[in-house]
């Protein structure tokens, strides 16, 4: 709403502007004439008196004159007239200096004001026997400009306070309208177009500028649903490859599993047919053959469980269980390498919400790089704990509550360069044909998809430690 009640301040601050210049301009043209009306009738009220002292002075004298002149304005109470001479020097009038002087002596009528006493004087001039310059003196009292002045910009106020109380409300019912509902409709779309939900298209019926935009930012979210469908499925090529290539590597461990217990299962079958075996001793060895069968089972039902895709499903994980049974799957490569695992002690209260086959994905490649990373007789150890964290930038929020799971190797470790590049698809630091560059990148999406991150701590000669940071959520 803030463009909204930006688009009302410039309205109603642009109308008030206009009512502000429109009343003043009308307040001064409504004084001015009312100023000149105060002038007009002064004058025309003092020529025709003027004529009728002249005519009572020349027949009957000058206090005829004077008496004429006080009965005819005793009744009018908004000016006053009087005769005076013009060159007397006791009269309380304003002076008249010597242009005005010369003015009535051409006989034209002159004004003057007195701002002190806020009083209008006119004066005429008046031909009489009597060899002084004299005339009639017309005081008009300007408390009626003033109160005619009041209720003109009284009224100039009032209507422009209403003009302006109008325009905000009409600014206020179009804006929220048209643009501040709008608005906050884009503004919703693009938050959950900023947390990756594209469904839902926005539809704005108005056909302006906004509606433009809804329609672009529609076509928009279908281009990068397209484009989203597209890298889930390379993504998921991926993290397949890097399942396969795991597999690949565990399976020449696994072949060496099956080895003794197919040797047993063999030796106790060939027992029982040759009759070499009697009694109990054949349920023994028959016993013993469904052991071992199981135990071959189990293995491989671990490793087809490991390469076999599927989606994200989350469900309680005991993280120390997992973590002993991704010992379990790679021991065959740590002993081949002279490598000793140490997975975490049992704990049933470390559990959290995740996709078991997916964090065995990510635990396998980190323990497997490990494994790699640590010369013989060196040591990758296995641990969980819950940490308070605040997370980085990129994953948001403050902190809280995460299940830590450690990956520490006693290895070469890495340097700056290689760390700030580890987790790049196709970066490796293994030899050609070594290692595809897949594992570590496909463990970054694969956590991230759960809502987490991995944090790496390494020193140059002194090991490396993967930390896989998971939210703990409702379990």
């Amino acid at each position: 709403m803030r463009l909204t009640r930006k688009f009302i301040a410039a309205l109603v601050i642009g109308v008030a502007l206009v009512a502000l210049i429109q009343g003043y301009l009308d307040y001064q043209r409504e004084r001015d004439v009312f100023d000149r009306q105060m002038r007009g009738e002064a004058a025309a009220l003092g020529r025709a008196l003027a004529r009728g002292v002249a005519h009572v002075w020349q027949r009957d004298g000058e206090a005829a004159a004077r008496e004429f002149l006080e009965t005819a304005t005793s009744k009018r109470e908004s000016l006053q007239a009087r005769w005076i001479w013009l060159d007397a020097k006791d009269h309380d009038s304003p002076r008249v200096d010597r242009d005005a002087l010369g003015e009535l002596t051409q006989g034209n009528i002159v004004t003057l004001r007195d701002p002190g006493r806020r009083v209008l004087f006119t004066y005429i001039p008046v031909e009489v026997p009597e060899r002084r310059r004299g005339g009639l003196e017309i005081a008009q009292s300007l408390e009626q400009l003033d109160t005619y002045i009041r209720d003109s910009l009284r009224s100039e106020i009032l209507g422009s306070v209403s003009a302006v109380t109008i325009a905000a409300l009409l600014a206020l019912a179009l804006g929220v309208v048209f643009i501040g509902r709008p608005i906050n409709r884009l503004a919703a779309k693009a938050r959950r177009v900023g947390t990756g939900d594209l469904s839902g298209p926005l539809v704005l019926e108005q056909r302006d500028e906004l509606g433009e935009l809804a329609n672009e930012i529609n076509l928009m979210c279908e281009r990068l649903s397209e484009e989203s469908k597209a890298r889930e499925q390379a993504m998921e090529q991926l993290r397949h490859a890097d399942r396969l290539t795991t597999v690949g590597k565990l399976a020449s461990g696994l072949a060496h599993e099956l080895g003794t217990p197919l040797n047993v299962v063999q030796g106790r079958a060939k027992l029982i047919l040759d009759h070499e075996v009697e009694g109990k001793d054949v349920d023994d060895s028959a016993r013993i053959v469904v052991e071992q069968a199981e135990r071959m089972t189990a293995l491989i039902r671990q490793l087809l469980d490991f390469a076999r895709p599927r989606p994200l499903h989350k469900a309680p994980v005991n993280v120390t269980t997992l973590a002993g049974r991704v010992c379990q799957l790679v021991a065959t490569i740590a002993r081949t390498a002279n490598v000793t695992l140490a997975p975490p002690a049992a704990d049933e209260s470390l559990r959290i919400a995740a996709d078991d086959g997916q964090l065995t994905q990510v635990l396998t490649n980190l323990v497997v790089n490990g494994i790699h990373a640590t010369p013989a007789g060196g040591t990758v150890t296995l641990a969980a704990k819950v940490v308070e964290q605040t997370p980085p930038p990129y994953v948001g929020g403050g902190e809280q509550a995460w299940m830590a799971i450690e990956v520490r190797d006693t290895g070469t470790g890495l340097d700056e360069a290689t760390r700030a590049r580890v987790f790049e698809p196709f970066y490796t630091t293994k030899e050609v044909g070594a290692g595809t560059g897949l594992g570590l990148s496909v463990s970054w999406g694969l956590v991230r998809e759960h809502g987490g991150w991995i944090d790496v701590q390494s020193v140059k000669g002194e090991g490396s430690t993967f930390t896989v940071y998971l939210p703990r959520g409702a379990v």
